[in-house]
């Protein structure tokens, strides 16, 4: 597995981990999704040097409504 297929494995298993956790910890949630996803599909991997601030802001706001 290259580099960025771990990375990718990595991530999509951090978010079903905390999608569990968070699921058992607060009930409502459970009740509120059913069995929708918590999290959306997408995901965004760029290190803080190559990109600025503002652009991760404008994606995490673009996406929000997705």
């Amino acid at each position: 597995m290259c580099r960025e297929e771990r990375i990718i494995y990595y991530l999509l298993q951090l978010k079903g981990y905390t999608s569990r956790m968070l699921r058992l910890k607060f009930p409502f949630i459970k009740r509120k999704c059913g069995k929708d996803k918590l999290w959306t599909s997408a995901y965004y991997v760029g290190t803080a040097g190559a990109v600025s601030s503002e652009t991760i802001i404008r994606y995490i706001t673009e996406c929000q409504g997705k």
